[in-house]
């Protein structure tokens, strides 16, 4: 259970302000919420099911205290990359993708492609790796994921943009910070 509670947390705090759910709320004000939700639902889960896949496997090929070490290290570097990092909302893949947003296949590989190698992916990937557990880490990381983009296609629909990007940096790498010093704390003391 806690492997699941801490994906879900962690992936909804890394999805918050990231380019990604930015991505969706371009999606949805161009095209119909059926096809976002289908397409943003199977492009999150393929990107946190190979995340978690990949993350198990290194978890069972390395010992597990210096994962937990990186894992402590990453999330605090994740905490730095949400406050100081590039502005996500210039998103590449936004102008690339509009216009053909006619299919969830389209809006899958859209949300795919600007998935791979993000924080929130990277995350999903160092939890596997840290408790070497594959399915409750993929379904708390995409349950997290689904908590963020949901609540980004909520707020922007029913608020628009009155809720400041820098707030939700603030909020986002503050979780990262403290799971990064509570994994660290834990795996300094299983040394």
């Amino acid at each position: 259970m806690e492997e699941f509670v801490t994906s879900l947390m962690v992936s909804a705090a890394s999805e918050m302000g990231d380019k990604t759910q930015l991505l969706v709320l371009a999606f949805a004000a161009q095209a119909p919420l059926a096809v976002v939700a289908s397409g943003v639902l199977g492009g999150l889960l393929t990107t946190n099911l190979l995340a978690a896949f990949i993350g198990t496997g290194i978890g069972m090929a390395l010992p597990l205290a210096p994962i937990r070490l990186a894992a402590g290290v990453l999330f605090l570097v994740f905490a730095g990359w949400t406050l100081w990092g590039p502005n996500e909302s210039e998103s590449e893949g936004e102008d690339e993708c509009k216009g053909h947003l006619r299919s969830p296949l389209a809006v899958a590989c859209a949300f795919f492609m600007a998935e791979l190698g993000d924080k929130t992916q990277l995350c999903a990937l160092t939890l596997a790796a840290r408790y070497q557990s594959f399915l409750p880490v993929w379904l708390g990381a995409s349950a997290g994921m689904i908590l963020a983009i949901s609540l980004a296609i909520g707020v922007g629909y029913f608020i628009g943009s009155r809720i400041p990007e820098a707030a939700l940096k603030w909020l986002s790498a503050s979780v990262f910070a403290v799971f990064g010093v509570i994994t660290l704390i834990t795996a300094l003391q299983g040394l």
